[in-house]
């Protein structure tokens, strides 16, 4: 129990702290931190690796539908 009473003694003050903080902070507030931060997060993301990844695999899983599709595209053009 002492070591629970010291750490209780200690931190008390520290959680009334933090509290006080969180309490003063409104959710506009929350949300602009939330938002900019998704931002920030968004502008590190290299999304044209992301995207060639992602059209790479649809061509690799749909080759012969993508090969059906082109020769009747291409029967269609020279009718």
């Amino acid at each position: 129990m002492k070591n629970q009473t010291e750490n209780y003694i200690i931190l008390k003050p520290i959680a009334e702290r933090f509290n006080k903080i969180a309490n003063s902070i409104s959710d506009d507030e929350i949300r602009s931190l939330i938002k900019n931060e998704m931002r920030d997060q968004l502008k590190r993301i290299n999304f044209s690796s992301q995207i060639e990844e992602i059209i790479s695999d649809y061509i690799d899983n749909n080759q012969e539908n993508m090969l059906d599709l082109y020769k009747k595209e291409l029967k269609n053009k020279f009718r």
